[in-house]
């Protein structure tokens, strides 16, 4: 394949600038949206996001192996990119404008274009992945590449931030929280989404030069559920896979329910205002920034193993230490100057940890996509990049669903009359702080003895290249 130039690997990360911003978006404000500021209940807010889940769990492992199968002159990847962007824009831009009222109503409307957004991101995404995964074999170079990803995605996220509180989202004489605003919605999302086509075209187009180079099946594969079934099973023998998928699903929920119930912390337990946001909530998308430039560098001192288990322990600590400091009487008063800097500092922390999940994580599934090829003969990166797409979107949907019932359970107000954190029970803070605090801890740690299990180093895929490339030759 050769190295890749700058121009090109830039052109493929402004991919990741979408899925960034939608992601983002949905884990921080879907929720609170629909339960918070239209009073949908916690509950039917969570089967929307859990049903919206299953069909990712289906959809992401189809779309990978259509990709793989997929026969164009434009490749097997840059068809789907091209044919997502718009319609993802719209799905986007109806879910945060229901035209419906009631319970019911709006329980449809945001199940149904909630659902709708994830197949046309489905459509974008797996293809994207996989075809990071092609442009090279380099052992290093995939660190490279990801970690470039990934730093686009953050972009992304700080774009959300930045166009959320520090433009639609602001504090005024009505609404001193300016999240809880039903009229700032749309405007907002309508944004996102022409910047999320404008950062899939842009990227389909920059690196459509590479199709020639990219490997492509002879005639165009038959798939369907039992073939997606087939591959499915397959990859879940390959033993590397499946400790891993398996440690990141387990890892989504805790990583879910911090997204998802993370602008009722910051609202109603820290009492963060609105242009405070601006620095608290950036804070841990800068500490990722830092871990995805040390990954490469890193990779080179250590395993990606041993890098994926420190990463998934420091960000549960890091999470979890600002509430545990709290109740010891160790943390700045909620409100306060001084707390937003304890949240910046320990958001920062947290983000430079987690960044090595993300980098690792990828990296690894391009490796396991050799050590599949030596095993069954057949190069199926998308139908392991369409499980980790999954995996990835259901830390936001099931993380939303624990969330959702878990408002329920604690009986959280919602409705005009909550406008600050004087309206919120102490008790119900208490409750909200809890699930928020050491039960994150509690969720990451079988996710951790799964990462233990994967065995694939440097020394072996070195040798599963050299028997492929021998193969190859031959």
């Amino acid at each position: 394949m050769g190295k890749l130039s700058l121009r090109t690997n830039t052109a493929y990360w402004t991919g990741q600038i979408a899925e960034g911003l939608t992601t983002t978006a949905f884990g921080l404000f879907l929720l609170f949206y629909y339960n918070q500021v239209l009073g949908l209940s916690g509950t039917l807010c969570g089967i929307a996001l859990f049903v919206a889940t299953v069909v990712d769990a289906v959809t992401d492992p189809y779309m990978g192996s259509v990709s793989d199968g997929w026969r164009s002159r434009w490749g097997r990847r840059h068809p789907f990119l091209y044919v997502s962007a718009i319609p993802m824009g719209i799905c986007f831009v109806l879910v945060f404008n229901p035209l419906v009222e009631g319970q019911i109503g709006l329980f449809i409307w945001m199940l149904v274009f909630n659902v709708l957004t994830r197949v046309a991101m489905t459509l974008y995404a797996v293809p994207y992945m996989a075809l990071g995964a092609e442009m090279t074999e380099d052992y290093h170079e995939r660190t490279v590449v990801v970690s470039g990803r990934l730093f686009f995605g953050v972009l992304g996220q700080l774009l959300v931030y930045f166009l959320g509180f520090g433009v639609f989202f602001v504090a005024s004489d009505e609404f001193q929280n300016g999240q809880l605003d039903p009229s700032a919605y749309t405007p907002f999302a309508s944004v996102i989404a022409l910047l999320m086509a404008v950062s899939i075209l842009g990227s389909a187009a920059g690196t459509h030069h590479l199709i020639p180079r990219l490997l492509q099946p002879k005639t165009r594969q038959k798939t369907g559920p039992k073939v997606v079934m087939l591959d499915a099973v397959q990859a879940l023998k390959n033993r590397s896979f499946r400790w891993l998928v398996l440690g990141f699903l387990v890892a989504s929920a805790p990583v879910g329910v911090s997204g998802g119930l993370g602008l009722y912390m910051g609202t109603f337990f820290w009492e963060v205002a609105p242009e405070k946001f601006l620095f608290v909530l950036p804070a841990m998308t800068l500490g990722t920034i830092l871990g995805y430039a040390v990954a490469p560098w890193a990779s080179h001192l250590l395993e990606k193993r041993q890098l994926l288990i420190g990463g998934a322990l420091g960000w549960a600590v890091f999470a979890v230490l600002p509430v545990g400091l709290h109740f010891a009487g160790l943390f700045p008063a909620p409100g306060t100057d001084a707390l937003i800097v304890g949240l910046v500092v320990f958001g920062l922390l947290s983000g430079l940890a987690a960044s090595q999940i993300f980098v690792t994580v990828s990296s690894m599934l391009a490796d396991v996509a050799d050590e599949h090829e030596l095993g069954s003969g057949k190069r199926q990166e998308g139908v392991f990049y369409g499980s980790y797409a999954f995996v990835t979107k259901a830390s936001a949907g099931l993380g939303g669903a624990i969330s959702g019932i878990a408002l329920d359970l604690i009986r959280w107000p919602t409705g005009e009359l909550v406008k600050t954190a004087a309206d919120i029970p102490a008790d119900t803070l208490f409750q909200l702080a809890m699930i928020t605090g050491p039960g994150l801890v509690i969720g990451i740690l079988p996710a951790v003895w799964c990462f233990s299990r994967y065995t694939l180093d440097r020394q072996r895929h070195q040798a599963i290249l050299d028997e492929l490339q021998g193969r190859r030759i031959a």
